[in-house]
């Protein structure tokens, strides 16, 4: 796999949210949405805070509450986040479909243990669709608190082109007869230069994309290839031409604790 972001390409934050109940048929196995007050604080899926979870998921026999989420248009998504503030292992079902309700496009059931923090949910396919929706499959889906969904940007690079450092978490001073001390000034918190000497115009656009929606101030998710990191934009991008739209440019990341 290569090396990837995460972040919301699909402006999910401005998605209209409903929540319902999503039904299996007990004869032909299809899914079905309708709407209900089904859930408590569903809005802040998209708050951009992590702090509040939303609550009141549950499930019954072929039935569970879910949280429809309205692009405006049909987008093209190859996975879903999850910030979770309470580590949790009760499965979630994906669909996706093109009308408000009435039977879904089942994707994915998706069980596994979800940690504190961010959790990617990748899809077998990219998919365009209008309306989202995660519904509890089992269980009562715990400390979700954010939700977002887009398609992940595959970045062109290979090992050498990355840099990884962590910051001193001290510094050494003194005093005028020379007795040393330390002081602690913050957690060792890794940081990521990632050099692309080569990027389309398309990949511009999603970097711009993503520098004007996050900026240093909300986090997403970088791949390595070998685990997920919760990062921020730690530098604004700088592009520089080197032909037709062809162009090359340098992401620095910092962990977000």
């Amino acid at each position: 796999m290569a090396h990837k972001l995460y972040f919301d390409s699909v402006n999910t934050r401005g998605a209209t949210l409903n929540d319902g109940t999503v039904t299996e048929n007990n004869e032909s196995g299809a899914f079905s949405f309708a709407d209900s007050t089904s859930l408590t604080d569903e809005d802040k899926a998209i708050d951009l805070s992590l702090d509040t979870a939303i609550t009141s998921w549950s499930t019954a026999t072929r039935e569970g509450d879910a949280l429809q989420f309205n692009l405006g248009s049909a987008k093209s998504v190859n996975f879903a986040s999850i910030y979770y503030t309470a580590a949790d292992t009760d499965a979630l079902r994906i669909h996706y479909d093109d009308a408000a309700s009435g039977v879904t496009n089942e994707l994915s059931v998706f069980t596994q243990d979800y940690a504190v923090g961010w959790n990617i949910l990748n899809f077998p396919a990219t998919y365009s669709a209008q309306y989202w929706i995660v519904e509890a499959a089992a269980g009562s889906a715990v400390g979700i608190s954010e939700i977002y969904f887009g398609t992940a940007l595959a970045l062109p690079i290979d090992g050498n082109s990355i840099t990884t450092r962590v910051p001193f978490s001290s510094f050494k001073s003194s005093t005028y007869n020379n007795t040393e001390f330390t002081n602690k000034i913050d957690t060792e918190l890794r940081e990521w230069t990632i050099s692309l000497p080569i990027i389309t115009e398309a990949n511009k656009t999603s970097l711009e994309l993503l520098q004007t929606n996050y900026s240093n101030l909300y986090t997403f998710v970088y791949y390595d290839e070998s685990a997920y990191h919760t990062v921020r934009l730690a530098k604004p991008f700088a592009f520089n031409q080197i032909a037709t739209n062809t162009y090359s440019t340098t992401i620095t990341l910092k962990e977000s604790p």
